[in-house]
């Protein structure tokens, strides 16, 4: 590879300078190759290694993290809170010995168990892993939003963790979330969710950079413009949302924004109400490439409960017509499922949205777009319905995005990095203020 930079009687001799440049920019790229390549091999061994009574995972962190002491977390001590539904039992079990592995004792107040209209709640063999262990148990299915709330009341410390009952966290995890809380009282502080697959527990991958944020039919998608976001590096990144069961915030903080609605039924939309909320009433969401936590990730016909589109749907509307009453119809056209919808309660969350935008000082959709979300904010020209009637200008004209289901295109990789530059301008100047 250093052929051209060396020059032939045909081409002129560079300057030395502009060979130190390449020889840079070479090593760096094996440097990355090499740590990506190596990281991938210790899949390949570490997962056979059960002798802590959980498959042991490669540190997938980069290099450069930080260690901590007890000292840099003041006062700051956790309640890890795993609400679950009819999960096994070789997965619930894996997740709590890794936590018990790899979370300094001191940190941890207590680990709450939700089981949300579960069989048998599992409390015995919980409690019997740890004295720190706290079961709830509701006798009925309530769902994922009720349940976490129900967390959070019960929780003592006051930084909240949730995790969910099939992960698995790695070395020093919980330590780079906290120090972001401690840092920034109004932070959503996430790890990067490596990849464990949905057929095989005892693997796990290293998950490639990117960022939480939602497309107009308000699905969760994670996305990287131009290869730019990194997580190689350890510096934490801001997010646009987040993909709402593995993060650490302050519990004043999460009650202060009234999470969540209550009238969302069992499953879909905790995530959005708490983008939308955290952004856009003074916080910030944070990915922290230090903090690495294994998920199972489990397509809907791996998931062991029953999911009803049409509930995610009213779900999503319950938010669209708060969150984005400056952009309704964009969420309508592509949820026109959701025109025909009733809602019940309403009053109450409309109360409850009007005194936290008068006292937080909320921002509207618009500036999410704007100052947040610059992809969201650019795909809106460009949407397409893939199940829209032939001669309807809505109906995708092309091959959809892989893993996207309201565009064909994506927001070019210029136009990308000058909204963002712009955002980050913006954002410091407000900060100099």
């Amino acid at each position: 590879w250093l052929k051209p930079l060396i020059g032939s009687k045909r081409t002129p001799q560079p300057k030395l300078s502009e060979c130190l440049e390449q020889i840079i920019k070479q090593a760096m790229r094996f440097a990355i190759a090499a740590w990506s390549l190596c990281t991938w091999c210790m899949v390949c061994w570490a997962q056979r290694d059960m002798s802590k009574g959980f498959p042991y995972p490669p540190d997938t962190r980069p290099a450069g993290c930080r260690k901590y002491r007890r000292s840099d977390f003041s006062n700051h001590t956790v309640s890890i809170i795993i609400p679950w539904l009819a999960e096994k039992w070789m997965h619930m079990e894996g997740t709590m010995k890794a936590i018990l592995h790899f979370t300094p004792d001191e940190l941890v107040n207590e680990y709450i168990w939700i089981s949300d209209g579960n069989q048998d709640s599992k409390e015995a063999e919980l409690k019997a892993l740890s004295p720190k262990v706290r079961v709830f148990a509701f006798d009925e299915r309530q769902g994922l939003m009720r349940a976490k709330m129900k967390g959070v009341e019960m929780a003592t410390a006051p930084v909240i963790v949730f995790l969910e009952a099939h992960v698995i966290p790695n070395k020093h995890w919980l330590q780079h979330i906290l120090h972001r809380v401690v840092v920034n009282p109004k932070v959503l502080a996430m790890p990067v969710l490596d990849q464990i697959p949905q057929d095989n527990w005892h693997q796990y991958y290293p998950m490639s950079g990117g960022h939480w944020r939602y497309e107009w039919n308000f699905n969760l998608v994670y996305t990287n413009p131009g290869g730019l976001i990194r997580n190689d590096v350890p510096d934490p990144y801001p997010s646009p949302g987040t993909s709402g069961g593995i993060f650490a915030m302050r519990k004043d903080w999460f009650q202060q924004l009234g999470l969540f609605d209550e009238g969302m039924r069992e499953w879909g939309g905790d995530h959005m109400e708490l983008t939308m909320k955290v952004w856009r009433c003074g916080g910030r969401i944070e990915i922290v490439p230090c903090s690495r936590v294994g998920h199972l990730f489990r397509d809907p016909s791996h998931r062991p409960y029953d999911v009803d589109v049409n509930t995610v749907v009213h779900n999503y509307k319950r938010l669209a017509e708060l969150w984005a009453q400056d952009h309704l119809d964009y969420f309508y056209k592509m949820k026109p499922e959701a025109v025909s919808m009733k809602l019940t309660g309403m009053d109450k969350v409309i109360a409850n949205y009007n005194e936290l935008r008068d006292e937080l000082g909320c921002k509207d959709l618009k500036w999410y777009l704007e100052n947040v979300d610059p992809e969201m904010d650019w795909e809106k020209d460009v949407l397409c319905h893939p199940h829209a009637r032939g001669g309807d200008p809505i109906k995708c004209k092309g091959s959809l995005i892989p893993g996207r289901w309201t565009v064909t295109e994506t927001i070019p990789v210029e136009e990308y990095k000058r909204r963002k530059a712009a955002l980050e301008e913006g954002e410091k100047a407000r900060t100099d203020l």
